[in-house]
C-alpha cells in the first residue's frame, strides 16, 4: 500500500489499483507509521508525498517486495518442478540463431517443458520480460533501458548498425553521399518510436528532411534494397547485400557512421527463474 500511494500520490488511485477502500489504506498507513515511529508521508499538500524518512523506508520496503515476489515464484517452481512451458523472445534486429543451442539444451534436459519461440519488433521483448510475459529475451542493449524495468543481462555478442543505401540510388544522386547536405536531400527510412518509449532516431541523430517510418527492421531492409531511401540497419542483415554490391555503406566522419552496440540475453531481476530458464542462463554465462 505504501509503494502504491508513493507512486500515485493519491489514496483514491491506490484504492482503485489495490481494490481496497480508501479508509482501509489510510488506516493501514497510519498503523505502519505508528510501528515505524515516524511520519512516512507529508499530508499538507494536494498529493501525498514521502518524507525524507519515508523515502529511505520505501527503498528498503521495495526490496522486501522484490524478495517476496522471488520467494513466491520460487515456491511455485518447487511445487511444479520444471516449467510446463518457457517463452523465449528475440528482437527482429538480432539473429534468431543465438537461441538454437538453448533450444537443443531444453529439448535434451527438460523434455516435458514446452518451448514458445517468438520474435518481436520495436523492443517489445523488453516489455514482455518486464511484465512477466516472457522468461528470456535476446535484443540490443543500452544501459538506459534499465529505467524501464529491473533487468539482469549477459552480453551475447557485439551488435553493429551500419548506414546504407542502394547502389543505384547513390548513382542517381552523383555517388555515395560524403557530406551533410547531400544526405539531407535523400529520403531516410527510420524506425518508429520503440515500445519502451525510446526514439532511436533521437539517439542515433541521423538527419533527413524526408522520412519514411517503418514498424520493423525486415521491412526497412526490403525498402533499402528497393532503393527507396537510406537508413541504419544491423550489419548481419546488410552484409549479404553489401557483399553483392546492391547496398553501399555511407560514412561521413563526425556526422554519420556505424554504431557499435551489444546484444544481450535479458531476464527479470525480480522473478525467480525455473530450472530450464536457469540452465539456459548458465549456458550463456559459460
Amino acid at each position: 500500500m505504501m509503494a502504491s500511494v508513493a507512486a500515485s500520490g493519491s489514496l483514491q488511485k491506490s484504492a482503485q489499483q489495490l481494490h481496497r477502500s480508501q479508509s482501509a489504506i489510510s488506516m493501514a498507513l497510519k498503523k505502519l507509521e505508528q510501528n515505524a515511529g515516524f511520519a512516512l508521508f507529508n499530508r499538507d499538500g494536494y498529493r501525498l508525498q514521502l518524507t525524507a524518512h519515508g523515502q529511505q523506508f520505501l527503498r528498503q520496503a521495495e526490496e522486501v517486495l522484490r524478495q517476496h515476489e522471488r520467494l513466491d515464484t520460487l515456491s511455485g517452481r518447487l511445487r511444479t518442478g520444471a516449467e510446463p512451458h518457457l517463452t523465449l523472445c528475440f528482437d527482429h534486429t538480432c539473429d534468431a540463431r543465438y537461441w538454437f543451442d538453448a533450444i537443443t539444451l531444453v529439448q535434451d534436459e527438460f523434455p516435458a517443458t514446452e518451448l514458445r519461440f517468438e520474435g518481436e519488433s520495436q523492443l517489445r521483448a523488453l516489455r514482455r520480460i518486464n511484465q512477466g510475459e516472457a522468461d528470456l529475451a535476446i535484443c540490443p542493449w543500452l544501459p538506459l533501458f534499465r529505467q524501464y524495468g529491473e533487468f539482469e543481462t549477459l552480453k551475447v555478442s557485439p551488435f553493429q548498425l551500419v548506414v546504407v543505401m542502394h547502389s543505384q540510388l547513390a548513382e542517381q544522386h552523383g555517388g555515395v553521399p560524403d557530406n551533410r547536405q547531400q544526405l539531407l536531400g535523400l529520403p531516410m527510412l527510420v524506425p518508429q518510436v520503440l515500445e519502451v518509449g525510446i526514439n532511436v532516431d533521437a539517439i542515433l541523430k541521423l538527419p533527413s528532411q524526408r522520412r519514411i517510418q517503418t514498424s520493423d527492421v525486415a521491412t526497412q531492409r526490403d525498402m533499402l534494397v528497393a532503393g527507396l531511401g537510406w537508413g541504419a540497419i544491423p550489419m548481419h542483415m546488410a552484409a549479404p547485400y553489401l557483399a553483392s554490391g546492391e547496398l553501399v555503406q555511407i560514412e561521413i566522419p563526425g556526422f554519420v557512421q556505424r554504431v557499435n552496440l551489444e546484444v544481450h540475453i535479458i531476464r527479470s531481476a525480480i522473478r525467480s527463474p525455473g530450472p530450464a530458464a536457469e540452465a539456459i542462463w548458465q549456458a550463456f554465462a559459460e
